[in-house]
């Protein structure tokens, strides 16, 4: 509950130019430490950041769009500390979101060779 309440509270009174994300609580039996996040607006999260620089280490088209059992994914981010995983896709139908290797996404979103 407290938590919705700062999201709105920083949606209504925002700094123009800037995005708020209010994010993990730590808490005890007198307090709570929330985790602010302020971003200049439309920059994104690390992970869409990271997935220009990454997908293009490892020959990976980002503007592909892979077909695989009846339904269309996209890439959408890259998680650096994610080992076995690091690739975020999303199901453009339902928007859900996914994780996948490197073989996969190599599978899916490699760059064709011309």
């Amino acid at each position: 509950m407290m938590r919705t309440k700062l999201e709105k509270i920083f949606a209504d009174n925002g700094i123009d130019g800037y995005e708020f994300e209010v994010g993990n609580a730590t808490f005890n039996d007198v307090e709570v430490t929330y985790k602010l996040v302020v971003r200049e607006q439309g920059a994104g999260s690390p992970e869409e950041r990271d997935l220009a620089t990454f997908a293009n280490l490892s020959d990976i088209d980002t503007n592909k769009i892979a077909n695989q059992q009846g339904k269309t994914f996209s890439l959408v981010g890259y998680k650096t500390r994610a080992r076995k995983n690091p690739w975020i896709v999303q199901d453009m139908k339902s928007g859900s979101k996914y994780v996948i290797n490197d073989t996969t996404a190599k599978r899916w979103f490699g760059k064709d060779v011309a």
